[in-house]
């Protein structure tokens, strides 16, 4: 009887010392998470604290960019390109060659179409900076900074969801209302963690251009994991219907590996063919 006692006690230790090892376990991984997403964010106040500020003084200045009044550009029947509009996920030399505008420029060019692919993303920039940065009026942009800040109710905010990021003179100029606009924002956050919101703010840019029949919506999870995916695209999709494109149900690695943006790249081409927005010349 002593024997079994002993030996149940050993049980007793052996177990309470399993759940010691698993109870570190979960705390390293929630400090690790907690450090990642930490380290993030300080990258994104690093590059706000460069280039930070609301230009609402550079709108006012910028009329060929005021769609305030409803008033958009006359349509001018073949797109005149495609441009792509939101989060960039490779930086320098990378972007250049592997990120998904380049793979798709490639890919246009290999199947005989001679349009051009223009680039207006920007890199650890949040939904605020877009639409600015496409000319949405700075009180319309306003409104949404004011929201979150009501809904935070006094709790500290990322630097995305309250700031703007200072544009230059060519940032702002848009050569692009004609083109077939592909719309991929929201990584970075700006946007309430409310999927709902981001559409909203898809369509104050979709709002500028000329042809809004024409155009591309991608979504992604934001990089802090404070919306479920799942959820995230069925809100979407509901909005945007056929225009809408999941990379997590089209890419098999994390959006900002090449592999991933290879494979955007070929969905995008596809879709642009299937829609018959583009057709070959000649």
């Amino acid at each position: 009887m002593v024997g079994f006692r002993n030996q149940e006690k050993k049980w007793n230790v052996f177990f309470a010392f399993i759940c010691v090892l698993l109870f570190v376990f979960l705390a390293g991984m929630l400090v690790l998470g907690k450090k990642t997403e930490k380290e993030e964010q300080d990258r994104l106040k690093e590059l706000a604290k460069k280039k930070q500020q609301p230009v609402q003084e550079e709108l006012q200045k910028n009329e060929t960019t005021d769609f305030s009044e409803g008033e958009l550009p006359e349509e001018n029947g073949n797109p005149e390109g495609v441009v792509c509009w939101g989060d960039e996920f490779l930086g320098g030399e990378e972007a250049l060659n592997y990120s998904y505008k380049s793979v798709l420029q490639r890919i246009l060019q290999e199947n005989g179409y001679s349009l051009s692919v223009q680039d207006k993303t920007l890199e650890g920039a949040g939904t605020l900076s877009m639409m600015t940065m496409a000319g949405v009026p700075g009180e319309q942009v306003q409104q949404f900074v004011e929201k979150h800040q009501i809904a935070a109710a006094g709790a500290e905010l990322g630097v995305t969801e309250t700031e703007i990021r200072e544009l230059t003179p060519e940032q702002m100029a848009r050569t692009d209302v004609n083109c077939i606009p592909i719309i991929f924002m929201g990584y970075y956050g700006g946007w309430n963690h409310d999927p709902v919101e981001l559409a909203e703010q898809q369509q104050k840019i979709l709002d500028t251009f000329s042809n809004q029949e024409r155009f591309l919506i991608i979504g992604t999870a934001p990089f802090d994991g404070s919306v479920d995916v799942a959820g995230m695209d069925t809100v979407l999709r509901e909005r945007w219907r056929e225009h809408y494109i999941s990379t997590a149900e089209v890419c098999s690695a994390p959006i900002s590996t090449y592999e991933a943006q290879e494979q955007l790249a070929q969905v995008i081409f596809h879709k642009l063919v299937e829609f018959n927005y583009i057709q070959r010349e000649g």
